[in-house]
């Protein structure tokens, strides 16, 4: 039962992800700045899922190696693959800082925005391009000190960005009124004070020490392989929302996006429950697989499966009755309402499917198998959505796009389980 209880107490609290810092962002500008102000922060998503996405990359990647190595007692190399990969993710964040302020109004267009939006987006975009420093570590720090057996920290890491950003949120936006800039600075401060907790113990407490980093190419290249699965699955969120924001602009304009972009925060909120449980179980089976301890492993994917089993019908309970509560945190009435509850109860069955392809293609990260995991999460989260994307809108009209991803999830699981079958019961 303690690989339960790890389990559970782990993703209780400290798996916020970024999302949902939008998702707080967006309650407060829709509440104080109107559903365009909404809108704009997610024609935004797509650029915090790029941060995301190669940080988590990074961080899974390179956490199954760490892992490993501290569970064959190899705590120097550790360190040394900790420092280096770590580097490697300070140059991308700097370069794409630069990039991103330099071609700012431009990125904003591409992204969908309409002359309407623009005065909502360009203020959101500049300030979380200039924060993609402490969103990358706050990340990667975050999972790495799961793999250095300190969850807790990770936790309190969440605790105090996501109540600073509450705080933080509510005076910019809620007392001074400024709209889609002060929601994005809320963002980076909360999440910069968030990062630099998880700077002090890897400074000072940690068992993965900080040291003079030693390249190597071909620990970086598998860790990108090995971590390119997460990095689809949060590529992927802004890949939908990029594509759902086109589709759904031709059907019903900018009240469509503000639709859509409350059904995703729903989504986001949830899909953090099961990526929590995947998070909080790759260490263990990083770990217990260095340390040939099976019998371990087999009981931290019995628990798993067990979570995600309750999970999954309880979120999709949760999503259908109270979606109309949920949705009127948001918006009160009117098209926006309407246009959300009709997309909600077509979209909410993802919740059934989605967390045991999330937890599958995690498990096979965690034991070092990247190829299997990225079939898994470009099934579930690039490839099938884009095909029925484009296909089902034209088939049965704006209700394709609202079960595009249900469908999607629902095709994966088939293959997911037969991998786990095939090549993951080894341990399980």
């Amino acid at each position: 039962m303690s690989a339960f209880y790890k389990i559970f107490d782990t993703i209780r609290f400290d798996h916020d992800f970024l999302s949902f810092y939008t998702t707080i962002d967006g309650f407060f500008v829709s509440k104080y700045a109107g559903s365009d102000a909404l809108a704009g922060i997610n024609i935004v998503i797509p650029v915090t899922c790029v941060i995301f996405g190669i940080a988590v990359m990074l961080a899974t990647g390179s956490g199954a190696i760490i892992g490993e190595r501290l569970g064959q007692k190899r705590e120097r190399e550790a360190g040394e693959i900790f420092a280096f990969i770590a580097a490697s993710l300070l140059i991308f964040s700097i370069a794409f800082t630069a990039a991103g302020i330099l071609f700012l109004e431009p990125i904003c267009v591409f992204l969908g925005s309409s002359p309407r939006l623009m005065e909502h987006v360009v203020p959101y975009a500049f300030v979380i391009f200039l924060g993609t420093v402490p969103m990358s570590f706050k990340l990667f720090f975050e999972y790495l000190v799961r793999t250095d057996g300190k969850a807790n920290i990770g936790m309190v890491m969440s605790l105090v960005g996501l109540v600073l950003n509450v705080v933080l949120d509510y005076i910019f936006v809620g007392r001074l009124s400024m709209g889609t800039l002060g929601a994005a600075w809320g963002t980076f401060l909360s999440i910069t004070v968030s990062m630099l907790i998880g700077l002090g113990y890897f400074l000072k407490f940690s068992h993965i020490k900080f040291c003079r980093p030693k390249p190597d190419w071909r620990i970086l290249l598998k860790s990108c392989t090995n971590g390119s699965s997460e990095m689809l699955t949060e590529m992927s969120t802004g890949i939908t929302t990029f594509l759902f924001n086109l589709i759904i602009m031709q059907y019903f304009g900018e009240d469509g996006i503000a639709a859509v972009t409350i059904i995703m925060y729903i989504y986001y909120f949830f899909i953090s429950i099961y990526m929590g449980i995947t998070v909080a179980t790759a260490p263990m089976v990083s770990y217990n697989a260095g340390a040939g301890n099976h019998a371990k492993i087999r009981e931290t994917i019995r628990y798993s499966f067990i979570t995600i089993a309750v999970s999954s019908v309880l979120i999709l309970a949760i999503s259908l009755l109270c979606g109309p509560r949920i949705i009127g945190l948001f918006v009160d009435g009117g098209s926006v309402f309407t246009l959300t509850w009709d997309g909600l109860k077509l979209f909410s069955p993802v919740f059934l499917f989605i967390g045991l392809n999330v937890f599958l293609s995690g498990y096979f990260t965690a034991l070092g198998n990247g190829f299997l995991s990225a079939l898994i999460s470009s099934l579930r989260s690039l490839i099938l959505v884009v095909v029925f994307i484009l296909i089902l809108p034209k088939l049965l009209g704006v209700s394709g796009v609202w079960i595009t991803m249900p469908l999607a999830e629902a095709v994966t699981i088939f293959v997911a389980v037969h991998l786990y079958r095939s090549y993951g019961k080894c341990f399980g």
